[in-house]
């Protein structure tokens, strides 16, 4: 899922708060609004290029462990481990309270203050409470595995889902510190330790362990621990990571207060901190679990309504559309910190000019990234899923019906995260929670008629609801739309990369000839548009590159 949003006018949280406590929590337009606002552009897409290096090998890693699985398991034993991994995914992310999220918000906006020294207390205030909660979860995952597994498996897998919930379980307070600091360490306004750690460590670790470990004719016991214990070694390097994010910025502050720098704001009293940190955290907890819940629950339902068996074949089948969310994930963690500096916190109806550029930069990466991954998925779905082995054939189905889903989300950009960073936090619980509510309601309606069929168009129906939400609110409450020239010039670019796709399949058939000449016609297409449009989609701001320099070569 690409977005869903947050709540009240950010302006109104500051009646009444002291000065100090209002410039920490509302960024106005100062002095260096403008020269923000003027690298935000470049700095976004050279993040994005740097989180896009890692989520490639990220999104290839888990496309791999996913075929790993499902060759050397089959549809049902794949199907026991996927549900074990969704149960595991809800629970820890439920445990993480949306630290994450919210300490890239506060950090970046305390770094922008010259609260350099109020972040250690910041990582005081969230980690304390995640790990005294996931250890709880751990304990309750750990007795509830049993009649849990029953209920969410049918088709004789019960034993096998139990023994991996209960394998999971004590990995659930590790998984969630390190979750929460390699998540929190975009705050500081760098991708490189979440882009080596997570992207290019633990992601590229865990299908190889997996691999050795099933080749090796290991039970549920040992596939278990090899998925979740690289989790474990992966919180060394980022714990380390953070602290030495930490005492840089307060080093930074040392070294301007001895260059004659105006002293730092005094720092904020740790209740007040704390109040405001979990008032924003706290909503997007719930709004986070509900959007993780929407991508697994459909899985959860068909295990327990239709069997492990296609539970496994519809997991498997939508992995070759969640490779175009690669492509979105990397513009969309860029955008975060980015958004967050430029946006501000008294926007009206007309918005603001930086922002909406910004944000509309964003989406037309976002659309000319994975709209092709997209199309490819939905157009040679049925050549795609032999990847997966025999009997994922009924996937094909899945992909076309949730790929328009996917479609509409990518095209309403990062929404989600412009509200969040907006301060927005509540009204993003009321999408996601609605957006809940029509995928539950739809998969119970559908999924006994129309079996993964159903699941299918439930997930569909609930990214429109979780996209079209916010979608109406940016534009209504911030002045902001995701729909500039150049998102509309890559939106055409893709659309005719789609037609191509179409021809490659019309003339080779579903075949791997025909997938590349489809392959050839739509990137001859996209890098042709990209070159013929005037401002050449922003790939020479992201460069560095300005018209002379084009020009001169």
């Amino acid at each position: 899922m690409t977005g869903v949003t947050s709540p009240g006018t950010p302006g109104a949280e500051v009646v009444g708060d002291s000065p100090a406590v209002a410039d920490l929590y509302d960024l106005d337009d100062g002095p260096g609004s403008a020269s923000r606002d003027s690298g935000a552009g470049r700095t976004l897409g050279r993040a994005s290029l740097v989180n896009l290096v890692g989520f490639a090998t990220y999104g290839l890693a888990g496309f791999g462990l996913v075929v790993v699985i499902t060759r050397g398991l089959g549809p049902s034993g794949a199907g026991a481990l996927l549900e074990a991994i969704a149960v595991f995914t809800i629970v820890s992310r439920s445990a993480m309270a949306g630290t994450d999220i919210a300490l890239v918000r506060f950090t970046s906006r305390f770094l922008a203050r010259d609260r350099h020294r109020e972040v250690r207390q910041l990582y005081r205030v969230a980690l304390g409470p995640v790990l005294a909660v996931s250890t709880v979860a751990a304990a309750a995952l750990l007795v509830a595995a049993a009649p849990l597994g029953r209920l969410l498996a049918s088709g004789g897998s019960e034993q096998e889902l139990i023994g991996y919930l209960r394998v999971l379980a004590p990995f659930i307070p590790l998984t969630c510190v390190y979750q929460v600091l390699d998540g929190a360490s975009r705050g500081f306004g760098t991708m490189v330790p979440d882009v080596a750690v997570e992207r290019l460590g633990r992601s590229v670790a865990v299908p190889a362990v997996v691999f050795v470990v099933i080749a090796a004719g290991g039970g549920a016991t040992a596939i278990g621990l090899a998925w979740a214990g690289p989790f474990a070694l992966a919180l060394v390097p980022i714990a380390l990571w953070t602290t030495v994010l930490v005492r840089r910025a307060e080093r930074t502050l040392d070294d301007r207060a001895v260059d004659g720098a105006p002293s730092a704001p005094d720092a904020v009293p740790v209740r007040e901190l704390r109040r405001r940190f979990w008032s924003f955290a706290l909503p997007r907890s719930f709004a986070g679990v509900f959007a993780l819940t929407i991508l697994w629950i459909d899985a959860l339902l068909l295990g327990a309504l239709e069997g492990t068996e296609a539970a496994g074949v519809y997991s498997a089948a939508v992995r070759w559309l969640l490779v175009g969310n690669i492509a979105g994930n990397a513009v969309t963690l860029a955008l975060g910190p980015q958004i967050a500096a430029v946006i501000p916190s008294g926007v009206g109806a007309d918005g603001s000019a930086g922002a909406r550029r910004l944000f509309q930069t964003a989406t037309a990466w976002f659309v000319l990234l994975a709209w092709p991954a997209y199309l490819v998925a939905i157009v040679f779905a049925p050549l795609l899923l032999t990847a997966f082995g025999d009997g994922f054939g009924d996937g094909a189905a899945v992909i076309a019906i949730t790929g328009v889903g996917f479609l509409f989300a990518s095209a309403a950009g990062p929404v989600d995260m412009l509200l969040l960073m907006a301060g927005r936090s509540r009204l993003s619980l009321i999408n996601t929670g609605v957006a809940l509510i029509v995928n539950v309601g739809a998969n119970l309606a559908l999924i006994p008629w129309w079996g993964i069929r159903g699941a299918a168009t439930a997930w569909l129906l609930s990214l429109v609801v979780a996209n079209g939400l916010p979608l109406v609110q940016v534009w209504r409450d911030l002045g902001i739309h995701p729909w500039g020239g150049r998102t509309l010039r890559a939106l055409a670019i893709t659309g005719v990369a789609g037609i191509a796709l179409v021809l490659g399949r019309a003339v080779a058939g579903t075949t791997a000839t025909g997938l590349g000449l489809g392959l050839i016609l739509g990137a001859g297409v996209v890098v042709g548009g990209i070159l013929l449009t005037p401002d050449r989609m922003g790939v020479d701001d992201v460069l560095g590159r300005s018209k002379g320099d084009r020009h001169a070569h």
